[in-house]
């Protein structure tokens, strides 16, 4: 073999090496969850199976004073995935951080060897842990995207995101999930590139996220400490309420093969909510707000239908405690038809607005007021209204 024959044998194996290295790289993320006053869960996901850790340290502080944060289970240091949840702990209430994912390829692991191939280590991002003292919020809530993200980001673009503090998905942002880069593509990918590196999301689940044989895996995508997907938490002076409504239909019906129990799931949240309204974080909030699936109401069509038992349980089982929680305004989806309930309209002592689809609503808190406006696809602005709140829980 001729000497520059050789030579570009060597440098075409070089280049390969180098081509297999920089494959390894993040496919998604990386995005927020589960933000509160003295910790944070970073999300994401790299292309083959790695060792990872999330680089933490006040927001302007030298790169030497960042602390190293792993995901540990049982004494050891989770490695050997694609899918990386890194809780962040021990920060202060309304503290600004600058955080950053350094991952190492795992080539190999055997009992007693361990081969590291590339690493990656990514820009710099900023957050802020909440502040137990703030006074109200802007918040972006939309449903119903059935996994269109030019849709959800048009709507973002309309209810001007970058002001906005906060943002909930109610529900079906995909029409089913038999695909694990669905939720990604759904609206993951889009909610980082718009603002999920910095400020997180959460997603309260809609009837079509229990539906296609990777349902079950839903939550992984959206971790929380107590693995729940329904909860609560206070944004300042806000507190928000997330119900997991479950399926529309009854449990019996044929369609779910016997393998839904969404009647004794929806009876566990409401023996929750009933603790949660008793307790002094809800008491002393000064705003209420509740997100749901479905609404709390069913308007006149859906009821002669006579179909929906799983929508009239979870009305059966929410609606009247939420009628003694003091609720300032519900917000829901579902129906893909925008509609707006006074109080007492439907048995609800609170207003419900049902958006979603084709629409949002970005609700704006302050000074003792909601205001609300919900804004469609198209510009159109299906209503604007301004809400006055009493100081404290408003017991009825």
């Amino acid at each position: 073999m001729n000497k520059r024959l050789l030579l570009t044998l060597c440098l075409g194996c070089g280049a390969l090496g180098l081509a297999a290295q920089s494959d390894f790289r993040l496919t998604h993320g990386p995005y927020l969850q589960e933000v509160t006053t003295g910790k944070a869960t970073v999300v994401f996901q790299t292309s083959g199976k790695a060792f990872s850790w999330v680089e933490v340290k006040p927001h302007g502080a030298p790169d030497g004073e960042a602390v190293r944060c792993y995901a540990t289970r049982d004494g050891q240091r989770m490695a050997n995935d694609t899918f990386h949840a890194i809780r962040l702990q021990g920060l202060k209430p309304a503290g600004t951080y600058d955080y950053r994912i350094v991952s190492k390829e795992m080539v190999d692991f055997q009992p007693y060897k361990v081969v590291f191939g590339d690493s990656i280590t990514s820009d710099w991002h900023r957050f802020s842990t909440l502040d137990p003292a703030r006074r109200g919020a802007s918040i972006f809530i939309t449903s119903d995207m059935h996994s269109d993200a030019a849709k959800l980001d048009t709507l973002l673009q309309l209810a001007d995101y970058q002001t906005c503090d906060a943002f909930f998905y109610a529900g079906d942002m995909m029409s089913y999930i038999d695909n694990p880069e669905l939720p990604f593509t759904s609206f993951i990918d889009l909610s980082v590139e718009r603002f999920a590196s910095s400020i997180p999301f959460e997603v309260v689940r809609g009837n079509h996220e229990t539906r296609g044989h990777l349902a079950r895996s839903f939550s992984h995508y959206f971790p929380k400490e107590n693995g729940k997907i329904y909860g609560a938490y206070r944004l300042g002076d806000l507190m928000i309420v997330m119900l997991d409504s479950g399926e529309d239909k009854s449990d019996a019906h044929p369609v779910y093969a016997g393998l839904n129990d969404f009647d004794g799931y929806r009876a566990e949240q409401a023996r929750w909510l009933e603790q949660l309204i008793e307790s002094d974080d809800y008491k002393t909030a000064r705003y209420h707000i509740v997100i749901s699936h479905f609404p709390m109401v069913m308007p006149e069509k859906d009821k002669a239908e006579g179909t929906w038992k799983g929508w009239e349980d979870a009305i059966r089982r929410f609606l009247p405690v939420l009628n003694k929680a003091g609720v300032d305004l519900l917000v829901a989806g579902h129906t893909h038809r925008y509609a707006y309930y006074e109080p007492g309209a439907d048995g609800n002592g609170f207003p419900v607005l049902i958006q979603g689809f084709y629409s949002a609503v970005r609700l704006d808190v302050e000074d003792g007021k909601i205001a609300l406006k919900v804004v469609d696809t198209r510009g159109n602005i299906l209503k604007q209204e301004t809400l006055a709140v009493s100081d404290g829980r408003r017991l009825q």
